[in-house]
């Protein structure tokens, strides 16, 4: 092995609430799975049928309460946007306009997870943007698990 020293500072940019919300959304998706909410996606891999949760368990009764929540607003009104390769194949952002469903809610909450892990928010300037975003995440993600005792209990582990 090489003696060479990595400098992995750049890491540390990502808050504290970046990482946090990772790892919720890590446990999250275990939980989803583990209820039963899961499909076979390529090469038979396990994947999460978000829509199908969002839309059997949470419904429209959830997205009303959702809606009024001011806690909620920055992902519902100003939803993370979709970073894309433009015709030049660069990397760019596409707005994905406001948030009109239970379904599209819990899609713009994969959507943060997705910003950060697939490396959309690193070295990204707009901490102010991103620290509303988590925070309405996790309101989210907190009002999922009071809706769903049977996930709740799976992301908890406490059967």
């Amino acid at each position: 092995m090489n003696d060479q020293n990595i400098d992995y500072s750049k890491i540390d940019e990502v808050s504290e609430d970046g990482v946090r919300l990772f790892k919720v959304m890590m446990r999250l998706e275990f939980a989803l799975k583990d209820a039963g909410y899961v499909m076979a996606g390529q090469r038979q891999a396990a994947e999460v049928q978000w829509d199908r949760y969002a839309k059997e368990k949470l419904g429209s009764a959830f997205w009303s309460e959702i809606k009024k929540a001011t806690s909620a607003a920055a992902l519902i009104e100003s939803p993370p946007k979709r970073q894309v390769v433009d015709k030049g194949g660069n990397l760019a952002w596409e707005d994905s306009g406001a948030v009109r469903s239970v379904q599209e809610l819990v899609g713009a909450l994969r959507r943060v997870r997705n910003n950060l892990f697939h490396g959309g928010k690193s070295g990204d300037i707009d901490a102010e943007r991103n620290a509303r975003l988590y925070a309405a995440s996790f309101y989210v993600i907190e009002q999922i698990l009071i809706e769903d005792d049977i996930v709740q209990t799976i992301f908890t582990g406490q059967y």
